[in-house]
């Protein structure tokens, strides 16, 4: 595959509106895309089709982003679905667990080397995030008001993380073993939101537990940005500790809370996240579908610039 970078382009940013995959991956190659991450809209139709146009055109799918194929009920239509994997209701979290088996079976038929998954949430309120953004726009960041509500949401969060965190590290343990002797590894990935699972200690704690199994940490750019922007954690913290066990990154730009933005449209330090790319990371530009192509290959060029996503050889 003669290639200029080793970026991949999730389909996050056209799947949704590009209904047949040669139409998808045209857009891609006329990026400059060789690589590409299945987002979770494809149906196991799509996700076929999408397979067999890749291997057509020799297009690499590095990875998929849990569920894919998405969940569908026996018309075909999208089921019910949440980030269940820490769910404490056994019906729920079960059916996670077997809609993420059938991802790592697709993956590897596919001949993706990661799956990014979600582990879940605490039964905090989504509305203590959204109470910590409005904090910093009326009274700024580190304003006594701000770091007053910051350690609230952090006491709350620990009062009621144990059994959602007890069943997540059941869900991915299970999800471990279902993927070991394949070469498909699993990426825990790092959230935007403080009550979800896991949090900066407890991806450790994840990983501890999973030890000997094909799971390792997945990076996101943005979510590591939003948390520190929120006052919950320095981003790249992260990589300080879980750089040796990251499966793969998404690569985008952030403003505030806005993130999946091209590369270069926010205050993103990418040369930080640079040191941490190593040859085998898999490397993923996730965008918001509102993001303008002419927007995208700027970007690229941006991040090679910096050394990131430069082609390699791998050793004989």
């Amino acid at each position: 595959m003669s290639e200029r970078h080793r970026f991949g382009l999730s389909t996050s940013w056209n799947g949704g509106r590009q209904s047949r995959a040669s139409d998808l991956l045209d857009e891609h190659a006329r990026l400059g895309f060789r690589r590409l991450e299945a987002y979770a809209l494809h149906t196991p139709e799509s996700l076929t089709s999408l397979g067999r146009e890749a291997r057509e055109r020799d297009f690499e799918i590095t990875s998929l982003h849990a569920p894919c194929p998405i969940a569908v009920d026996e018309r075909g239509n999208r089921a019910r679905w949440g980030d269940w994997l820490a769910s404490t209701n056994l019906t729920d979290r079960t059916f996670a667990v077997d809609t993420v088996r059938r991802t790592i079976d697709a993956a590897a038929e596919l001949g993706a080397r990661g799956i990014v998954i979600h582990l879940g949430t605490t039964s905090m309120s989504w509305t203590r995030t959204r109470a910590v953004a409005d904090a910093i726009t009326r009274e700024g960041r580190n304003s006594e008001a701000h770091l007053k509500l910051v350690e609230q949401v952090r006491a709350e969060r620990e009062a009621n993380k144990g059994p959602h965190l007890e069943a997540a590290i059941k869900s991915i343990t299970a999800l471990g073993e279902h993927a070991a002797g394949t070469p498909v590894r699993l990426g825990v990935e790092a959230r935007d939101n403080f009550q979800e699972i896991p949090s900066l200690d407890e991806v450790a704690q994840v990983l501890d537990a999973c030890e000997g199994l094909p799971v390792g940490y997945w990076h996101d750019a943005g979510h590591g940005a939003k948390l520190e922007y929120y006052g919950y954690v320095e981003h790249e913290e992260y990589l300080r500790r879980y750089a040796d066990r990251m499966v793969g990154m998404h690569v985008h730009d952030t403003q505030g809370t806005r993130d999946h933005r091209a590369p270069g449209q926010g205050g993103t330090d990418f040369a930080m996240l640079a040191k941490y790319v190593k040859p085998e990371t898999i490397l993923t530009i996730e965008l918001h579908a509102d993001v303008l192509a002419e927007h995208i290959e700027p970007g690229v060029e941006m991040l090679l610039a910096l050394g990131m996503g430069v082609p390699y050889e791998l050793p004989v």
